[in-house]
């Protein structure tokens, strides 16, 4: 706990410092949460299934504070399980992401301060259990400067000092420099291009099976906001150079399209292709909390030093009418790691949640979840298939319960094993707004 605890301190220090100052300017929402969970095949064994009970209490949060000094976005959930029975052991887990911006000199020099912590696999071809998850967090913070060239040409400097800790995964840990600048073309109201040099200097504490390298990324992107539709296209090339002499360069492109055909429907493409590592898609992941998370930050993929080549395409439809939403959802991820001492995956899967209005106070809610990975160096292959149903009721304003049922099935070759789980999990949760 001495890692998370360290890191988020940092974080929570920093939005602390401004709120004397702008206390009126600060919203906090929690959940507190409690629950029991009845488990059939909580090791997802395929021969010897071991039943389990636990009792769950959960903390959710969501700190946003906006004013001309101080931009901040924090959502985090601690969970802590207490197994009655079976095969786990008791765990504290947590997750949180965040971004604070200070304007020290408004529109001239500010200080950024992001971080993003979450719960990853120590083994990823193992059971999704307590005894097989790890805290991951990455911790990134510097100053910014921005200066005008013109009415319409603006620029932004950045430097960021970037550190990565795993509580299981040695190899991980590193600091990195990174410095960025930006020119920005405002040609018009809706529509903006931006030019951005990037390099950094990644240093790892363990460099027996690590590389220290230097990435530079230069890159075009072109962004426009209509009332109905959002356009992002981005283009250009990234190197590295590793310390032992070798290097390694690739294409990046990324794009994406939202549309919001009426005030019902939103559909939202993205694609990515280009280099990147676990540390630096932790920090591009970091985005506005809305909700109070209701479940811990969690990632399928393992995690280790190594730069890899990414291919991602994804897409979401969203259908809302006053009893009734729904999300369509599917996505297609490969990852090529540059070196052999990490596995290669291509995953791809399709995602469906329905949520129906049965009273005012009674919800219906059913998801379904099917994704394929495939492990083409190792010969292997896993399906995952997850159904769930669940009611939520709320009993007052801030008062709730609701009672959920998932099934879980898993098939795959040598290794993972075909296997198949049942979860029921009963909870109260308590919301101060």
């Amino acid at each position: 706990m001495a890692i998370r605890t360290a890191r988020l301190s940092v974080l929570a220090t920093a939005i602390l410092a401004t709120l004397p100052f702008h206390a009126g300017a600060v919203r906090i929402d929690y959940s507190i949460d409690a629950g029991f969970e009845r488990d059939d095949n909580v090791l997802m064994s395929p021969t010897d299934p071991q039943d389990s009970n636990a009792l769950r209490a959960g903390l959710g949060f969501v700190l946003a504070e906006a004013t001309s000094t101080v931009q901040a976005n924090v959502g985090g959930r601690v969970e802590y399980w207490n197994y009655v029975d079976g095969p786990q052991t008791n765990a504290l887990e947590g997750s949180l992401t965040g971004r604070l911006d200070w304007f020290i000199v408004p529109q001239v020099f500010s200080f950024t301060v992001e971080d993003s912590l979450e719960m990853r696999p120590i083994d990823r071809f193992a059971p999704d259990t307590s005894d097989n998850r790890q805290r991951v967090n990455v911790l990134s913070l510097g100053p910014n400067v921005q200066f005008n060239w013109s009415r319409a040409l603006r620029g932004r400097a950045e430097l960021r000092w970037i550190d990565t800790r795993a509580a299981e995964t040695d190899d991980i840990e590193s600091q990195r420099m990174a410095a960025t600048v930006h020119a920005i073309r405002e040609l018009n109201p809706t529509s903006v291009l931006t030019f951005s040099v990037r390099g950094q200097d990644v240093d790892y504490r363990h460099d027996i099976i690590a590389r220290d390298h230097r990435r530079y990324d230069a890159y075009a992107r072109y962004d426009q906001e209509l009332r109905h539709v959002g356009v992002g296209l981005a283009a250009g090339y990234s190197w590295v150079d590793y310390a032992d002499g070798s290097s390694a360069s690739h294409p990046l492109l990324r794009g994406r399209l939202t549309w919001a055909p009426g005030p019902r429907n939103t559909v939202a493409v993205e694609a990515t292709h280009q280099l990147t590592d676990a540390s630096e898609s932790a920090i591009a992941g970091i985005g506005d909390v809305t909700s109070v998370p209701d479940r811990l930050s969690t990632a399928s993929i393992t995690v280790n030093s190594s730069v890899y080549e990414e291919d991602r395409l994804e897409f979401h439809w969203t259908h809302h009418r006053q009893r009734l939403d729904f999300t369509l959802g599917s996505y297609y991820e490969r990852i090529d790691f540059l070196d052999d001492t990490a596995f290669d995956e291509t995953r791809r899967g399709v995602l469906a949640q329905v949520s129906y209005r049965l009273t005012p106070t009674l919800d219906l809610r059913s998801y379904a979840d099917i994704a394929r990975s495939e492990f083409p160096g190792l010969d292997l292959r896993t399906d995952d298939k997850r159904y769930g149903l669940g009611l939520a009721r709320q009993w007052s304003r801030r008062w709730s319960g609701a009672l959920h049922y998932m099934h879980y099935r898993r098939s795959g070759d040598g290794t993972f094993g075909d296997a198949r789980q049942n979860v029921w999990y009963l909870s109260v949760t308590y919301r101060n707004h």
